[in-house]
C-alpha cells in the first residue's frame, strides 16, 4: 500500500512540474508564433527534438548489456557481493537443481524467459515493439500539438489552456468504454467541474478581439480540438504500455518510446515541411536566430522533458488523473496572463475555481469512502 501510495505522491509531482513547463512554453509559442513563426514549422521542430533519446538510451542500453547496470563503476562491488552469497547458498545446500528449475519455470509463466513474445533475452520490449506503439501515436500526438499552437495564434493563454484541458472528459469517456477504467459518480462529477471552464469560450467569443484575442471563437474551436486529440492520444498509451509495476508484459522504455515519436515525426511530417518551405509559405530561412533559439529551447524543456514526465506520470497514477490533473494550469496561466497585462474576466476565475475543485475530487481515493 505504501509502494502505491508513492507512486501515486510521484505521478502528481510530475503532473506539477508538467502544469508549470506547460504554461511558460505556452507564452513562449504564443510570442513566437505572433512575430510570424508558421505554428507548423514549431510543432514539427520541437516534436522532431524528441529524437535525441535515442541515442541516450542506446548508450544506456550498451551499458546495461556489457556491464550489467547503468552504475558501472559499481558494477565489480555487486558481483563480489553476489559471488560471495552464491557461495554462501551452496555451502547451505540452497543452490540445489530443483530452486534453479522452478525459477526458470517462473519465468516462463510471467513471459519474460528467452523468446517471449515481443521481449528479448533480459525481458524488455524489442526495439520493433516499442517502434509500432510509437507509429500509433505519432500522428495523435502532431496533431495535438498543431492545433494547440494554432489556437495560440487566435486566442489567450488562459483560454486556450481552459479549452484544452477539457480533454480530461474526453480521456473519462474514452477509457470508460475501451479501457474500462472503473466509472464513479465522484469521479464524474469532478471531470464535469474541470470542463466548466469552457464557459470562458463563450465570453471570449462575445467579446471584442484583442491584440492577444484576434480571433477568439477559431482560437476556442482549435483548443477543443486539440484536447481530442489529446484524449486519443494518452488513451492509446495506457491501452498500449504496461504499467510501470507490471513486470509480467515485460519492461519497456518511455524514452526509447518518445525517441522513436520524433523520428516518426520527422519523416512523417518531412514532405509537409518542404511544402511550406518550397511554396514560400514559410521559409525555414526565415527564422532568426533568437526564434531558432527559443523553439528549440522550448522543445527540448517542453517537449523532450515534460512530455516524458507526463507519460510517466500517466502510468503512475491513471489516464484520467493524469489528464485532469494538468488543469492546474488554469490557475497558473491567469496568474501570468494578469501579470503580463491581459487580465482575465470573472468568468475566467470561475472558471479556474471550478478546476481546482475538480482536481481535488478527481485525486480522493475511493478507499476514503
Amino acid at each position: 500500500m505504501s509502494s502505491k501510495i508513492g507512486r501515486w505522491v510521484l505521478g502528481l509531482i510530475y503532473i506539477f512540474a508538467v502544469a508549470t513547463i506547460w504554461i511558460a512554453a505556452s507564452f513562449v509559442v504564443q510570442s513566437v508564433v505572433d512575430a510570424g513563426v508558421s505554428p507548423f514549422l514549431i510543432t514539427f521542430i520541437c516534436n522532431s527534438l524528441f529524437v535525441v533519446y535515442l541515442p541516450l538510451f542506446e548508450i544506456g542500453r550498451y551499458l546495461e548489456d556489457t556491464y550489467g547496470s547503468l552504475l558501472f563503476w559499481r558494477n565489480k562491488r555487486s558481483h563480489l557481493l553476489e559471488l560471495v552469497e552464491s557461495d554462501k547458498a551452496v555451502l547451505l545446500g540452497q543452490g540445489d537443481v530443483k530452486s534453479d528449475g522452478l525459477e526458470s519455470l517462473e519465468l516462463e509463466v510471467v513471459g519474460v524467459g528467452r523468446g517471449g513474445k515481443g521481449l528479448d533475452e533480459k525481458g524488455r520490449w524489442t526495439r520493433l515493439r516499442v517502434a509500432k506503439v510509437s507509429l500509433v501515436v505519432c500522428p495523435f500526438w502532431f496533431l495535438a500539438q498543431l492545433t494547440f499552437n494554432l489556437s495560440l495564434k487566435y486566442t489567450t493563454v488562459t483560454s486556450n489552456t481552459i479549452l484544452s484541458s477539457s480533454s480530461s472528459l474526453f480521456t473519462f469517456l474514452v477509457s470508460v468504454i475501451f479501457l474500462g477504467e472503473k466509472f464513479t459518480w465522484l469521479k464524474l462529477v469532478s471531470v464535469l467541474l474541470c470542463m466548466s471552464g469552457i464557459i470562458v469560450s463563450l465570453g471570449d467569443s462575445e467579446s471584442n478581439s484583442t491584440a492577444t484575442a484576434k480571433n477568439p471563437l477559431l482560437g476556442d474551436v482549435l483548443s477543443l480540438t486539440s484536447a481530442v486529440f489529446y484524449a486519443v492520444y494518452i488513451t492509446l498509451i495506457r491501452k498500449n504500455l504496461p504499467d510501470d509495476d507490471d513486470e509480467s508484459s515485460g519492461r519497456f522504455s518511455m524514452a526509447q518510446l518518445l525517441g522513436f515519436l520524433g523520428l516518426f515525426n520527422f519523416f512523417i511530417f518531412l514532405p509537409g515541411a518542404l511544402i511550406l518551405n518550397f511554396t514560400m509559405r514559410e521559409r525555414f530561412n526565415a527564422l532568426t536566430s533568437k526564434q531558432l533559439g527559443l523553439v528549440v529551447g522550448k522543445g527540448l524543456l517542453d517537449n523532450v522533458l515534460s512530455d516524458y514526465l507526463w507519460a510517466k506520470a500517466v502510468l503512475l497514477t491513471a489516464t484520467t488523473v493524469a489528464s485532469a490533473g494538468l488543469t492546474i494550469q488554469v490557475p497558473l496561466a491567469a496568474i501570468v496572463d494578469s501579470l503580463s497585462g491581459n487580465k482575465p474576466s470573472f468568468t475566467d476565475f470561475i472558471g479556474a475555481v471550478a478546476v481546482m475543485v475538480g482536481f481535488a475530487g478527481i485525486n480522493i481515493p475511493l478507499e476514503m469512502f
